[in-house]
């Protein structure tokens, strides 16, 4: 198993990384169905001798920065700045079909087929069938304000957190034909007094329902 990641900085402020592993299976026994047969009413399996590999592999790939907004106030206020950080960040990954290990044997008389992989039963697992190439979005945010000792005699600014974080992060599925828009998902902290935080989250449905109930393929 090799896994590659590599991270940079493009125009000073965007931080991109990228990443990936390829995976190299080698085995000397497979499996091997026969079609069914009637004489026998079985589809039969067998183990099959031999050397025998796949390979598989992914990618992935994500770009972030940083945003600062600070906003001042009169000396003479208790409240001296806030300073909001947001953390954007947009990333994709793709994992491909290995559906070429796969094939297809008659289980029964009506000719009714099933799908099956010759290395299913190993010990490393098996190829990946099924296709994935997404889109995500992740929103970061902290926001702190500098605020007055409450001793008169002190300079020092006292720093404490509005919102310790609130997060929303989604994703598109470009490999679907319908439902590509992820759930939207909201998450926060806040510290209310030393030692006690309040954690909440909510999540956002993107598609509508019909008279039925049933989520149809409609942005709501």
């Amino acid at each position: 198993n090799i896994p590659f990641t590599t991270n940079f900085k493009l125009f000073k402020h965007l931080s991109i990384s990228m990443g990936g592993s390829s995976q190299e299976t080698w085995t000397g026994k497979s499996i091997q169905y026969r079609d069914f047969n009637e004489e026998d009413n079985i589809a039969a399996k067998d183990t099959v001798s031999g050397f025998e590999r796949f390979g598989v592999y992914n990618f992935n790939a994500s770009l972030t920065t940083k945003i600062y907004g600070i906003l001042n106030f009169k000396p003479e206020k208790k409240i001296q700045s806030i300073r909001h950080t947001m953390t954007p960040s947009i990333s994709y990954s793709n994992n491909p079909s290995f559906e070429k290990y796969y094939d297809t044997y008659i289980i029964d008389a009506n000719g009714n087929t099933a799908e099956y992989t010759r290395f299913e039963g190993g010990l490393f697992g098996v190829p990946g069938k099924n296709y994935s190439s997404s889109i995500g979005l992740n929103i970061q945010n902290t926001l702190e304000a500098k605020v007055k000792s409450k001793d008169s005699t002190s300079s020092e600014l006292k720093k404490i957190n509005i919102f310790k974080s609130l997060n929303i992060s989604t994703s598109y599925n470009l490999a679907v034909e319908e439902f590509n828009l992820s759930p939207i998902r909201i998450s926060g902290s806040i510290d209310v007094i030393k030692g006690f935080v309040i954690n909440t989250g909510a999540t956002f449905a993107a598609y509508a329902l019909n008279e039925n109930n049933t989520r149809i393929n409609v942005f709501n």
